[in-house]
């Protein structure tokens, strides 16, 4: 089972080694493998230094980085210990590994003692075959030496000669195993073309980052295991100059630094003066990146009643607008109440006044009705533009312009819906007043007030 790693081709462009390491997530105890590491490895009595890292076990989420970091470890513990038991050394790697990781490890421990154990069986069967026979006790000498090797385990295989190979051989086939496959270029193509310098880093950490992939995980990847296979100083400096802005490169070739000609290390100094003076540059100008079309402008501006923007409600007077739609214009409304001639007298009548319930009819009935009528169009209109409104919401609204009729142009429609009636021609006999209680009443206690 190959560790978690992300195609970096198509779309899907992550690194298998990013350039940023991500953080170490905290690990229960039972996942972590310690042991006591000598702070002088050649002296048994020195200061024991406790060391604890993770147990690699092969997928379930684990990256690249995180087998290589884990064989970095393993290294660390060995030189920590003064391991040189090649069994010793087998031994604390099952306690290092487990599931699919320890399973390859140990495979590849049985390729590699295969062959081993049939060399030195072959050998000591040729020299039993080689005797002569004139020394008894030679001779059962190597038939005994011959019977050992013959019984030798994958283990046990291990304490002869080229031991410390086998284990070494057994870790690098194990991480063959696990890694995705053509890691190493893959690697080297992202270092190349994608391993750009982020906006917040440095150019001095950015080098350091490559130089600890260089130096300490590409030599540990398949499939050479070694460090002819790592990045030449051209190479570093070549992502260097990729990584960085064109105007450094520009400001280079104005001074005549040619950085291919020098160690990386000088050319990050020679960076290091261009960003820090860039840093220090009171007149250098910045851009803001605008925001996509369409995302959160138009919400923000009917959060804050921006009377500049489109407008989030709909009146069919005045158009768009963010302050009020067609049932809370007061336009309309002030229209309204005078075509319906409210005057507060059905006010009056809701608290229970005695002529709350009277009826009036005069000779202005009719023209009323038609106001009425009026109204309740230019109501229904104006909810059926309302709800149109609701539902195109997410489509996008014109302005348009809307002429505001000032206080004359209003009275002078007022009057002109007023001109054909007149009070004079009213006749007073004509007026019937009727109470449900009482019946008709005189027409003295009839009122000047008249509701048109």
């Amino acid at each position: 089972m190959k560790v978690t790693a992300s195609k970096d081709f198509g779309n899907n462009r992550k690194a298998l080694l990013p350039l940023v390491p991500e953080p170490t997530a905290v690990l229960k105890k039972e996942d972590l493998a310690q042991v006591d590491l000598f702070s002088d490895p050649a002296d048994a009595d020195s200061t024991k230094v406790e060391f604890a890292f993770k147990i690699l076990k092969g997928g379930n989420g684990e990256t690249a980085r995180d087998a290589i970091q884990w064989m970095v470890n393993v290294e660390r513990a060995f030189a920590g210990l003064n391991n040189n038991n090649r069994q010793l050394r087998f031994q604390m790697i099952q306690q290092f590994a487990a599931g699919a990781a320890l399973t390859a490890f140990n495979h590849q421990v049985t390729l590699q003692a295969g062959p081993a154990r049939a060399a030195l069986t072959a050998t000591a069967q040729a020299a039993v075959n080689g005797d002569d026979g004139s020394n008894a006790a030679r001779r059962t000498g190597l038939e005994t030496h011959l019977a050992a090797m013959q019984a030798l385990t994958d283990e046990t295989v291990l304490a002869q000669a080229n031991g410390f190979a086998m284990v070494q051989a057994a870790l690098n086939g194990m991480a063959t195993v696990l890694l995705p496959n053509k890691i190493l270029q893959r690697v080297k193509r992202h270092l190349r073309r994608e391993a750009r310098k982020p906006v917040d880093m440095t150019v001095r950490e950015h080098l350091m980052h490559l130089l600890r992939i260089n130096a300490q995980e590409i030599p540990r990847l398949p499939p050479n295991f070694s460090a002819a296979q790592a990045l030449s100083n051209d190479e570093l400096i070549d992502i260097l100059l990729f990584g960085t802005p064109k105007s450094w490169q520009r400001e280079m070739d104005r001074q005549g630094f040619d950085p291919l000609a020098s160690a990386p290390a000088q050319a990050v100094e020679f960076m290091e003066r261009i960003e820090m003076s860039e840093d220090f540059d009171s007149n250098k100008k910045t851009t803001t990146v605008a925001q996509g079309k369409g995302k959160g402008k138009k919400k923000a501006s009917c959060a804050k009643g921006n009377s500049d923007a489109e407008g989030c409600k709909h009146c069919v007077l005045h158009g768009n607008n963010n302050a009020h739609d067609a049932s809370e214009c007061k336009t309309l409304m002030a229209q309204a109440k005078k075509l319906k001639g409210n005057n507060g007298a059905n006010n009056k009548g809701k608290g229970g006044n005695k002529g709350g319930n009277k009826t009036w009819k005069n000779n202005a009935k009719d023209k009323t009705d038609d106001s009425k009528k009026e109204l309740a169009a230019l109501i229904k209109k104006a909810t059926e533009v309302i709800k149109k409104s609701e539902l195109n919401a997410v489509e996008p609204v014109k302005k348009r312009k809307v002429k505001w009729p000032s206080e004359e142009e209003e009275l002078c429609t007022l009057d002109a819906e007023l001109k054909d009636f007149n009070y004079e021609d009213m006749d007073m006999d004509m007026l019937v007043i009727k109470d449900p209680e009482d019946g008709e009443v005189d027409d003295d206690s009839v009122t000047d007030e008249v509701s048109v």
